[in-house]
């Protein structure tokens, strides 16, 4: 019998389309749930359908506030598919989403690598970790595939000299700059390591040839920059990166903000991910860098350590640089003619399963672990004979009860709430004292007050809670679990009385 090895890439097409299918896979990982910044884009896109642009703050209790709707026109989509197909329609949104973002990661993929395997395998493993950290009912869903579309459309300059991909450029910078400005500014950070390639440089003994125009390129984000006025808050849409990131109190009080540590999960898996890479880049010294890859993978690396909402940027411009750098890899079978093949074709197809079934499960216990949900629910444990903790639709379970206990007092309601569940009341019709839109609350964006410092001080008993009570004359207070300080002091204080009682969340009155 006659043998020779074959690559996966030359077999049959029932197996090539069998590895581009595998990315489907992370789908059984998003999560179910409707995030909490959902509560606030929903009731935001319906005033902006109903009343146009605001200026002033409409949700919170702080009438005179004013305001930048960053993703107005995410609020709006998300308003239009609630509004008619409910929850399972979110759900759905966020499938195709997924979907959407495999599909050009792939084309990014295999563009650099020119590798059909390489390019699902490492399209898998992006859309995985994407789908259970950052696939949810958040503006960032969207803007990963315009960031992954934008890198696809820079490549394709580079690799074909044709113009025609710049134009997508321009498309993109108006759609993130309506959908997500607050990461409009992320599209020109990724067309750096690109603006560097098309450098000639000659240095000592360095020396660079030009990947590309560096002209074009410039023309091109010239034209993008110029679009992003185009949008209903002008410069100050633009420059919300700058108003609304760096900010210390924010940095410590929003678990999304702080610097990425190996204590956490995702730590321990972006950690766990960048040490397999580099023994990768190890053991294979001799291959060749090309500047634009090493910068877009030190670069995204670098954000992705300074925060968690970062390690988005690394799942996109770090494992597109790392295809390059394994694109020539590419698996062989051994096949024999005659009786023989037809055992071989059945332990290619028993590998694929088994590969399949061992993915399977990885997913299940991605769905089953709260460790690996971005629904953002808690697990209940119980620890040192402590009574075990609320999850999040818990505590939503237990605002339901407590809304229809306001909605039945007299007279007119000053509500505090939290930062994590005010945005949930608004939802439901109520104005508090604060929500989930951090950067809204500082003095320097809303011209009237620093809330939200007032509420971290609130937290950390810097601030009594009785003179910040008696400040705003809140006559129901809504306290959470975690904010230990001030539910120690409502339990003590007889000036107030507990309406509702449950393990996450307490309402208490002014007598």
């Amino acid at each position: 019998m006659n043998e020779k090895r074959i690559g996966v890439n030359s077999l049959p097409k029932g197996f090539r389309l069998f590895f581009l299918l595998l990315p489907l896979l992370g789908l059984f990982t998003i999560g179910r749930e409707l995030d909490n910044d959902f509560f606030f884009l929903y009731p935001t896109g319906q005033y902006i359908i109903e009343n146009g642009f605001p200026v002033k703050d409409f949700l919170s209790m702080h009438t005179g506030m004013n305001i930048i709707v960053q993703q107005w026109l995410t609020d709006v989509i998300f308003y239009f598919i609630y509004s008619h197909f409910g929850k399972a329609g979110m759900i759905a949104f966020l499938y195709i989403c997924y979907i959407l973002f495999c599909a050009v990661m792939y084309k990014l993929l295999f563009r650099i690598s020119e590798n059909h395997f390489i390019s699902c395998m490492m399209a898998l493993c992006s859309g995985f970790l994407m789908s259970f950290l950052f696939i949810t009912t958040r503006p960032q869903s969207i803007t990963i595939i315009l960031i992954a579309l934008e890198l696809f459309a820079l490549e394709s300059f580079v690799k074909t000299k044709k113009t025609a991909y710049l134009f997508i450029l321009p498309v993109i910078s108006v759609l993130l700059i309506n959908l997500h400005s607050s990461m409009w500014l992320m599209m020109f950070v990724f067309a750096l390591p690109y603006a560097f390639g098309a450098l000639k440089i000659k240095l000592k003994k360095y020396s660079q040839e030009p990947c590309c125009s560096f002209v074009k390129l410039l023309i091109c984000g010239t034209v993008c920059f110029a679009l992003g006025f185009a949008n209903p808050y002008g410069i100050k849409a633009m420059t919300y990166l700058f108003s609304s990131f760096g900010i210390d109190y924010i940095n410590s009080s929003i678990s999304e903000m702080e610097a990425m540590s190996f204590s956490s999960f995702a730590g321990k898996l972006l950690f766990g991910v960048m040490g397999i890479m580099l023994a990768v880049f190890i053991a294979r010294k001799k291959r060749a860098f090309t500047p634009r890859f090493v910068l877009l993978f030190v670069g995204t690396a670098v954000l992705s350590l300074m925060n968690y909402k970062s390690v988005a940027y690394f799942i996109i411009g770090g494992f597109a640089a790392f295809t390059y750098f394994i694109a020539d890899l590419e698996p062989t079978l051994k096949i024999t003619d005659g009786e023989k093949t037809k055992a071989d074709k059945r332990k290619v197809l028993l590998l694929s399963c088994a590969l399949v079934a061992a993915l399977g499960l990885l997913a299940v216990a991605a769905v089953a672990s709260p460790a690996l949900s971005n629904s953002e629910n808690e697990v209940n444990v119980t620890e040192n004979g402590e009574e075990p903790k609320s999850t999040r639709l818990e505590d939503y379970a237990a605002l339901d009860e407590i809304c229809e206990i306001l909605k039945k007092e007299n007279g007119e309601i000053t509500l505090y709430t939290g930062f994590n569940y005010g945005q949930y009341m608004e939802f439901k019709g109520f104005h508090p004292f604060i929500d989930g839109r951090a950067e809204l609350f500082l003095e320097k964006n809303n011209g009237e007050n620093d809330y939200l410092k007032e509420f971290v001080d609130l937290k950390s008993a810097k601030l009594y809670y009785k003179d910040f009570l008696g400040k705003y004359n809140f006559n129901y207070i809504i306290v959470t679990q975690k904010e230990a300080v001030l539910s120690s002091a409502l339990e003590h204080d007889g000036d107030y009385e507990k309406l509702y009682d449950s393990v996450g969340v307490d309402l208490y009155k002014l007598k």
